[in-house]
């Protein structure tokens, strides 16, 4: 198992170091920022559900485990 690269930061006293389980977009607490959706929820008090992760604050590549198979290839966009 490898290292999930997506997460939102590193478990660095972990042998090997894994990621969190979190979502990087909305550092776990599964709400979207300011500007994610139309302004009339936040002005209701409301914040929309992070669009990365659907609310749910864990990691889509990893689905929260923080790890992933050695077979995951990264890939960079040019």
């Amino acid at each position: 198992m490898l290292q999930c690269p997506d997460c939102d930061s590193i478990r660095i006293f972990c042998d090997p170091p894994e990621g969190n389980g979190r979502c990087s977009v909305c550092h776990g607490t599964g709400l979207g920022g300011l500007f994610d959706s139309t302004v009339l929820p936040i002005l209701n008090g409301e914040r929309p559900a992070c669009e990365e992760c659907c609310g749910t604050g864990q990691c889509q590549t990893c689905t929260g485990t923080g790890v992933v198979a050695e077979e995951y290839e990264i890939s960079i966009a040019a």
